[in-house]
Order: C-alpha cells, then sequence, then structure tokens
C-alpha cells in the first residue's frame, strides 16, 4: 500500500484526529519506539462512489455536493480474563460528506446522518 492510500486513526472516536498520506507517515517516524505509538491503527483507505447530493444542515439545504457515503456499525465487546463476556451488533447508521472532506464526524458538523435503504 502506498502513503497515498492510506489513513492512520488514533484509536478513538470523535472526529478529527486521523492522519493523512505524508502526515501519517511523518508521525510514526516521529514517534518510532514510542509506547504511544500503539495508540494508533494503520488502515487501508476506501474510495466509495461519488453521488451528488444536498445536505439539510442549520434549518436549510446546502448546494449540491459530490458526496460518499459510509455504514457504521454499533457494537460492544466485554472480555474479562481472558474471556469475552460478551460481543453483540447493536444496529447501524449511514454517514454522508463532501468528498472532498477527509474527515467525517457527525458531532462535528462535517457530515449527516442519514437511514440504509437495501434493495434487491
Amino acid at each position: 500500500s502506498t502513503v497515498s492510500s492510506g489513513i492512520n486513526a488514533e484509536y478513538g472516536e470523535g472526529g478529527g484526529n486521523n492522519l493523512w498520506e505524508a502526515e501519517m507517515k511523518d508521525r510514526l517516524v516521529e514517534l518510532a519506539g514510542d509506547p504511544s505509538r500503539q495508540q494508533y491503527i494503520l488502515m487501508r483507505r476506501i474510495t466509495p462512489p461519488v453521488t451528488e447530493m444536498r445536505f439539510f444542515k442549520g434549518g436549510k439545504f446546502t448546494p449540491t455536493l459530490q458526496s460518499v457515503s459510509e455504514i457504521g456499525f454499533f457494537s460492544s465487546y466485554i472480555s474479562g480474563g481472558g474471556d469475552v463476556i460478551r460481543s453483540e451488533n447493536h444496529g447501524l447508521l449511514v454517514r454522508t460528506k463532501s468528498r472532498n472532506d477527509n474527515e467525517g464526524g457527525v458531532y462535528v458538523g462535517i457530515s449527516v446522518l442519514g437511514s440504509p435503504h437495501f434493495m434487491d
């Protein structure tokens, strides 16, 4: 995988913490030998299909944007003493954002929530 196709995500949620492309490489080199490097997860960047959409934000519609969507899963995992106590799925959501935004946080206002529509 090349630097341009990767993402390095800090182990946590909330948006705004991801490192992209050259920034990712620089941070990993900077943290070489540092135990805090273990808080990052290296992932392959997925490029979903682009669609044109209008978002409803702040009580009004945005202009039409080139947008991408992703599905997120809600789950829980509890373990203790090496045993899995509970591992369950609790649902899903669809998050849509402008194709030009690397981050995708709903809470910080970058993306909007939608509902999945499954088709045969």
